[in-house]
């Protein structure tokens, strides 16, 4: 795990290494995009909650295995807290029926 930026992180940036997805442990991705990243960036692995408590995917390009975190957009952001809530809502009906 690097820290790139202040941020924590798998991918690893490197112009010398070959692309290579290593994933949970380890993501070496080329250090910029082409522009077959724009078409071809699919989700890998299961969603994670980032230093602050936000949602994130890690993505990467089919093509040359460039690599990036996803934090999640408005509406599934949106969706993802309401989820949250309604489970620990749920969490104290079921303690206070007890």
């Amino acid at each position: 795990m690097t820290v790139m930026n202040s941020l924590l992180t798998i991918v690893r940036y490197d112009r010398e290494c070959r692309p290579e997805d290593r994933y949970p442990r380890e993501i070496i991705s080329p250090a910029n995009p082409s522009p077959c990243c724009s078409e071809r960036m699919e989700r890998i692995g299961k969603m994670q909650v980032g230093e602050a408590g936000w949602p994130f995917f890690y993505k990467r390009c089919q093509i040359c295995g460039y690599a990036v975190r996803e934090f999640l957009g408005y509406e599934e952001l949106t969706e993802y807290f309401l989820k949250k809530h309604r489970r620990r809502r749920e969490g104290l009906n079921r303690m206070a029926w007890r």
